[in-house]
């Protein structure tokens, strides 16, 4: 369920579908083929912030797309950047801008 290994961060990076948000990035790729589930991939590095702020972040992330793994295109690689205005916002703003955002790729 989790992407792991880089060439297919690198993958959904060169061949998938970018939204900004000043609170987050993500890109999804859809493979059309596939009825296998949806997996996600946080990228937190160090210009983010200290240890305990990235793993809040890719907790966050995480939480809400366990949460809401039904609002993803089955076959899906999504991979979320977090950015500092996420941790002025509630986990349920997030969650809204996340699932407002999937819907907005036009991908469902």
């Amino acid at each position: 369920m989790r992407l792991r290994k880089s060439w297919e961060y690198q993958s959904v990076k060169k061949k998938g579908k970018c939204f900004r948000d000043d609170a987050f990035w993500f890109q999804i790729l859809l493979n059309s083929n596939s009825n296998a589930l949806p997996r996600l991939g946080v990228i937190a590095s160090r210009r983010f912030g200290g240890a305990i702020q990235r793993n809040k972040a890719k907790r966050k992330f995480r939480e809400i797309f366990r949460k809401n793994i039904g609002h993803f295109p089955k076959g899906s690689q999504t991979v979320f950047l977090p950015r500092p205005a996420l941790f002025f916002l509630s986990f349920e703003e997030v969650e809204k801008r996340i699932l407002a955002a999937i819907l907005k790729t036009n991908l469902n």
